[in-house]
């Protein structure tokens, strides 16, 4: 992409809402985040973008538990972003700054806190993020910079396109399909099919027993359902985002039942 980065993501403030509810069996469990992202130009270089996320709440309430706190100040520790755009999609270009981060903030908690109950997060935390490889492709796969990444299609001539969806709380979903942007309505819309089904399946049976659900399999195949839903209206001529909305809905009877949706708006 050859334009200016101003030209593609001005200066926006938006307002993000992020509801899952996952079922498994007969339990099921919920959550709705909200926050805001800013997003703006680059102060070093033409090419660079900026992004950073605040006020953040979890069911419409400030953090209000220990566990909650510090797992939120290891993500806290990976912002401000510094990306810039390669092949219509979003690329992290301060590894070395979000890895010092860490570090401080890694201090900063054991300082404080200490337990096995800190110590399964710093695990879980470091296990994602350990090599530059992987805190690049957990910074990618976090959803609000999926939305960004679909926001860049609008300039993209190729209209077939792939991506892939973290389903919590196991693993990846991949999806193919092509984009449809309407010109005339300033929309652009990505509906594609899911294409590593088996491995999906694979994963739900695969979690199950490992934390031993209580969730019988006496079929000899269990269809899976699986829906992806992605709409984005601009502002104008730029990739600024006036609403955006992700559906993703995966099913398996009545084994297992995950449905999320986004939606980002202008503020």
């Amino acid at each position: 992409m050859t334009s200016p980065v101003s030209d593609i993501f001005p200066t926006s403030t938006y307002a993000v809402q992020d509801k899952c509810t996952v079922k498994i069996g007969k339990e099921q469990h919920e959550a709705q985040l909200s926050y805001t992202l800013y997003v703006e130009p680059g102060k070093k270089g033409s090419d660079e973008i900026l992004i950073n996320r605040t006020n953040l709440k979890v069911n419409n309430q400030k953090i209000d538990t220990r566990f909650l706190e510090i797992s939120n100040a290891y993500m806290e520790a990976l912002f401000p972003l510094t990306c810039k755009i390669n092949t219509y999609s979003l690329s992290i270009e301060n590894m070395e700054e979000i890895r010092k981060r860490i570090q401080q903030v890694d201090v900063e908690i054991h300082d404080i806190y200490n337990g096995d109950g800190i110590d399964h997060i710093q695990n879980q935390f470091f296990t994602a993020t350990q090599t530059d490889e992987k805190l690049s492709q957990f910074i990618q796969q976090l959803h609000f910079m999926r939305m960004l990444d679909y926001s860049l299609q609008k300039f993209n001539p190729k209209r077939k396109y792939g991506t892939m969806w973290k389903v919590l709380p196991f693993g990846m979903s991949e999806w193919k399909g092509e984009t449809q942007y309407q010109k005339d309505k300033n929309t652009l819309s990505f509906e594609p099919k899911i294409d590593n089904a088996q491995d999906i399946m694979n994963d739900i049976i695969r979690y199950i027993h490992k934390h031993d659900y209580y969730v019988k399999f006496d079929e000899e195949t269990l269809p899976l359902y699986a829906d992806f839903q992605n709409k984005i209206t601009y502002t104008g001529k730029t990739g600024r985002i006036e609403n955006a909305e992700t559906n993703v809905c995966i099913e398996a009877e009545d084994k297992f039942y995950y449905q999320q949706t986004i939606t980002i708006e202008t503020k």
